[in-house]
This record gives C-alpha cells, sequence and structure tokens, in this order.
C-alpha cells in the first residue's frame, strides 16, 4: 500500500453536501416534532377555509427545533394553498416595530416606504393583508420590546394566524394585559429532544452531508455525546461540519475520533459567539457606551437620544441589561446624591477578565 492512498487527491472530498449541516438548511423531514407541528396545523386549519386561526406561541430553549418545524410547516402551507400570504420575520435582527412594518413590506413588495413613519406603513400592511388570509411569524418576537406592534396585528388583522416564537417560556406574562387578551394564543412547548432523538436527527444530516462511510462510528458518537449534553442541535452540526473540515484539511478520506475531539474544542468560541450576537439598536447603543463609559444609565440614555437613539428609557434599560448580561458591559449600582443609581461602563466586569488582558 503506498503512502498517498489514504490521501484525498484535490478533486475530491469527505462531504456530498455541507450545506446539509448549516443551521437554515431546511431538511426534508423535521423529525421528532411532529406532534408539535400537528398541534400548529390545527391552529392554522380555519385559514384554508378563509377563517382566522388561532394565534400560537412556541416556547422551549434554544436549538431544539421550533423554527425549523415552523418552518417547514409553512412551505407545506404555501403548497396546499397559493392564496394564504404568509410572512416570517427574524426579530432578532429587525428588533423594532419600524423594522419590523419595513420587512413585511418589503416581503409584500409594497416599495413606496419613503419617508413615511411606522403607522403609515403599517397601514398600507394591514390593506394588503386584509385582502386574504395570512399567517405572519414573528421569531425571538421577545427581541421587540415595543408591544404597540403586537397589539396592531391582533387587532387590525381580519383573517389571520400569527406564530410568535421565544426561548422565554414566561414571555407571554410579561404582555400587556390588552396584547395577551387579543392574542388569546396556544403555547406549544418544545421539550429538549432525548439522547436516540439527538443521535437519530444528527445521522439523518450525515446521510445528506457526508459520502457514505467517511464519518467513523466513534467520531460520531463522542458528537452526539457532545450535542445532548450542550441540549442545542446547532451545536451538533457544528461539530460535524467542523470535525468534516478538520479531516479534510488534513487529506484524510475518514473522519476520526480525533477531528471529532478537535471540533469539540473549538465549541466554546462557537457558544460564545452564537450568544452574543447583537441586534442593530444593541450595537449602536454599544457605540455610545464605549464613547461615554462611566456614565450613569439615566445620563447615557440622554446622550443616546441626542445622538438619535428612539428608545424610551425602560427600553433602553432592558438593552443596557442585555448588553451586561453578555459581557459587553458592567452595571454597578453606585450612591448617587440622596440615591442609587447604575453605572454603565464598557466592558466585561473585572472578575470576568482573562489572564490575556492584563498581559
Amino acid at each position: 500500500m503506498g503512502i498517498f492512498d489514504d490521501m484525498l487527491r484535490g478533486d475530491e472530498s469527505l462531504f456530498l453536501d455541507s450545506i446539509a449541516l448549516d443551521v437554515d438548511y431546511m431538511p426534508p423531514v423535521v423529525k421528532h416534532r411532529e406532534g408539535e407541528q400537528g398541534h400548529i396545523a390545527e391552529c392554522l386549519k380555519p385559514l384554508f377555509s378563509k377563517r382566522s386561526g388561532k394565534n400560537v406561541v412556541l416556547s422551549g430553549v434554544p436549538g431544539i427545533g421550533k423554527t425549523v418545524a415552523t418552518k417547514h410547516l409553512i412551505d407545506e402551507l404555501k403548497e396546499q394553498s397559493g392564496e394564504i400570504k404568509s410572512i416570517y420575520i427574524n426579530c432578532w435582527k429587525k428588533d423594532t416595530p419600524y423594522k419590523v412594518v419595513l420587512e413585511m413590506c418589503s416581503q409584500l413588495g409594497f416599495k413606496f416606504t419613503a419617508g413615511r413613519n411606522t403607522d403609515e406603513l403599517m397601514k398600507e400592511i394591514t390593506r394588503i393583508l386584509n385582502k386574504s388570509p395570512c399567517v405572519i411569524i414573528l421569531d425571538e418576537a421577545d427581541k421587540i420590546d415595543e408591544q404597540q406592534i403586537f397589539y396592531t396585528l391582533f387587532e387590525d388583522l381580519f383573517t389571520k394566524s400569527i406564530i410568535c416564537i421565544t426561548n422565554e417560556r414566561d414571555w407571554l406574562s410579561k404582555l400587556d394585559d390588552r396584547v395577551r387578551s387579543r392574542m388569546l394564543a396556544e403555547v406549544v412547548d418544545f421539550k429538549p429532544y432525548n439522547y436516540d432523538e439527538v443521535r437519530d436527527i444528527l445521522k439523518e444530516r450525515v446521510k445528506y452531508a457526508f459520502v457514505p462511510n467517511v464519518l467513523m462510528d466513534d467520531a460520531f458518537e463522542k458528537i452526539v455525546g457532545k450535542t445532548f449534553e450542550m441540549g442545542d442541535i446547532r451545536s451538533g452540526l457544528f461539530l460535524l461540519k467542523n470535525a468534516g473540515e478538520e479531516a479534510e484539511g488534513k487529506s484524510k478520506r475518514k473522519v476520526e475520533l480525533i477531528d471529532a475531539e478537535k471540533a469539540i474544542s473549538r465549541l466554546d468560541e462557537f457558544q460564545r459567539k452564537s450568544s452574543t450576537q447583537l441586534g442593530e439598536e444593541e450595537e449602536f447603543i454599544l457605540k455610545i457606551i464605549k464613547l461615554n463609559s462611566g456614565l450613569t444609565s439615566s445620563k447615557m440614555h440622554i446622550v443616546y437620544q441626542k445622538a438619535g437613539g428612539k428608545q424610551a428609557y425602560t427600553t433602553f434599560q432592558r438593552k443596557l441589561k442585555n448588553l451586561g448580561t453578555n459581557g459587553f458591559i458592567t452595571l454597578s449600582e453606585i450612591n448617587e446624591g440622596r440615591g442609587r443609581s447604575t453605572r454603565v461602563t464598557y466592558g466585561a466586569p473585572e472578575s470576568e477578565k482573562k489572564l490575556a488582558d492584563f498581559s
């Protein structure tokens, strides 16, 4: 046997289709979410008879199939009826009412948006959507702090089902009573996958992504175990893709245990980046804080508004809390006058700094 026999040639790959390991990839079948999809489908069913369906809240931790199950169901709905309009919005990226309505206009093909405010655009959206049944999916709905957009959608649209996806199990309880009373939502709780379900889901992705028999059993089982530990299928997809790339980068014909272990060693950085992605508004606030580090939260809000920020103080405070939780800023209680204030400092708390920060 020659020394090059176990090495990939330049025109060879371990992957059939690495896209099958992307987070946004839609598998032909969404395994182990049949019950949840059936529940959602029953809520949408009246739309086929041009009657309003039920509104739905999908809750559960990240990476357990809420988004992919919903998108898959909406694709089936489109195949069944061309009359039902559907809109999907990622509220992590579109985190203000104006951004939401602008994205809705884009998906509906309404182009006359320049110089028009949120209310004006919402009237146009309502006019278009009220011509036929519609389903609107607001993914990461908890990222929208201003609740008026929810009230308007529930109140002004005639024949609709609105699906709100959230990682926060108590999100509904945080909504204004007026919004909640109009929402009257069915709650579908997505439970974490068990070990066998995790293994089955990843095994199917392997079938689509890799050349047959290139992923060694011990490497696969190592990745399954780590994915179950993390409780997030997205972590497993990351590990499979990175293990394959690690092996391919060394021109190997097999993805071995050592490649899986190397991918796992990179997982911490992946998890950190995934959990600290910021929306546009938070990016803007962080820039303001960087330039004015050390101000109290109330004074920081004044600076923020002078720079063009539109968020009310209570919403601004929630954004600060999120930035603090993710280690971008430090929030510390201080005495000011006769009361207490919160000082906002750019960067993580001293206790969270790494050794490298002091070198």
